[in-house]
């Protein structure tokens, strides 16, 4: 009987291990995820029923974290639209603009909220929601500066940052643009730039794709 105690307990701990293993392998939103998760919620039940809180356990964990890299891949993925503000009075823009002054001016020091003529603003929007908002200096026909590239604080930190880079690299790609460049500005933004794929050169942050 102990025995077999014995190799119960090292089938449930193989099982165990299985199961966190593949909450690291399994890619969300490919056809095994959802049967994984089926698979997991057996365990965890079949954990419970036959008193193995080791497997229980288990199979919490690797729902928690498949859950969790879930949640990366839908933000990651978001579908993101881009409006272009013709009418800088617009009031929604400044509206916009002056309720996030405050977390603005943390990110972008230099930024002084005066929109000129020949700045090119656009909203970036996700299933409706506004997540954040693009200004750019025409410098000359190939040539954007970037004044700001904000994201509301709900998402700063998340993986929609890297989307709504890439979504930045659209406009300025529908738009015919050559070079794109950003002064720096905090050391947090500064930091976000060289994670995203912008390195330093002669004072400028400037994109591996689309930089010298």
């Amino acid at each position: 009987m102990g025995m077999n105690g014995t190799y119960i307990n090292l089938f449930y701990g193989f099982i165990a291990i299985a199961l966190i293993a593949g909450c690291f392998c399994v890619k969300p939103k490919t056809n095994s995820w959802l049967f994984y998760m089926l698979v997991i919620t057996g365990f965890l039940i079949g954990g419970l029923l036959f008193g193995s809180y080791l497997l229980a356990v288990s199979a919490l964990l690797a729902g928690v974290t498949s859950m969790f890299k879930f949640r990366q891949y839908i933000n990651k993925n978001k579908p993101l639209e881009v409006i272009f503000v013709q009418d800088h009075d617009d009031q929604y823009l400044l509206y916009f603009l002056d309720y996030y002054r405050t977390d603005i001016e943390k990110f972008f020091p230099g930024f002084d909220f005066k929109i000129e003529e020949e700045f090119l603003v656009a909203i970036i929007l996700s299933k409706m929601e506004t997540v954040g908002i693009i200004i750019a200096e025409i410098k000359n026909p190939e040539t954007l500066r970037i004044c700001i590239d904000y994201i509301v604080p709900k998402h700063q930190g998340s993986q929609l940052a890297k989307t709504f880079y890439n979504c930045e690299l659209r406009c300025v790609d529908f738009l015919d643009y050559k070079y794109l460049y950003i002064e720096p500005q905090s050391k947090v933004h500064n930091d976000y730039l060289e994670r995203i794929g912008f390195r330093l050169v002669d004072g400028k942050y400037v994109n591996q794709c689309t930089g010298k």
